[in-house]
């Protein structure tokens, strides 16, 4: 957060990226909560934020550091249930990485988007074909297609499921362009599953 000069919405599309592409995702303490950290060392990580309690809920007594401003409000326990909150989108994102073998082992295929803020990948598993869509600006976006031509899907049409975002997308029709949505909205971040018909 530091990094990202407290901006949330860059700071789940980091979430989002690192847990739906290849690899193996890290998360230092507080991160999926928001905490800021800063040089020296010892002022990387303060005493994780539990809650508003005193000492952040870290202990019953003063902890060796104090807790970083702003714990009141930055904290697990006010964010845990609120589903517009970073440490809830964290907990979306690493369940469906652990029920989705593809967002773990499958082979990355990035795609062709013919616009520069969108970020586009096919991952693909003996069991299942995803999509991995984000919209990377903070400007909705209509200009755009993928290119599927290039990923070893069939020369066949195939339904969607929308795994992860807040809409449906539209069904693939061989694998030509492909524009799942009229619009990405600023920040979008979609998981879809190719099924063949």
């Amino acid at each position: 957060m530091s990094v990202l000069n407290g901006d949330v919405d860059k700071a789940k599309m980091a979430a989002f990226l690192m847990l739906t592409t290849p690899g193996t995702p890290f998360i230092y303490y507080g991160e999926e909560i928001g905490m800021t950290g800063q040089k020296p060392d010892e002022d990387l990580r303060l005493p994780m934020q539990w809650s508003a309690d005193p000492f952040a809920g870290f202990s019953g007594a003063e902890s060796w550091r104090a807790p970083a401003k702003g714990f009141e409000e930055t904290n697990v326990s006010s964010q845990t249930g609120d589903t517009s909150s970073l440490l809830e989108h964290y907990r979306t994102l690493i369940a469906l990485r652990g029920s989705n073998s593809a967002l773990r082992t499958g082979e990355a295929n990035l795609l062709e988007t013919k616009n520069t803020g969108i970020f586009s990948a096919v991952l693909k598993d003996e069991s299942e074909t995803l999509l991995i869509l984000a919209n990377l600006t903070d400007a909705a976006i209509a200009d755009y297609t993928l290119n599927l031509s290039d990923v070893g899907l069939a020369e066949s049409a195939y339904s969607v499921e929308t795994l992860f975002g807040a809409e449906q997308a539209k069904d693939v029709a061989g694998s030509a362009d492909y524009k799942p949505f009229e619009n990405l909205q600023p920040y979008a971040m979609v998981v879809i599953k190719l099924n063949p018909k």
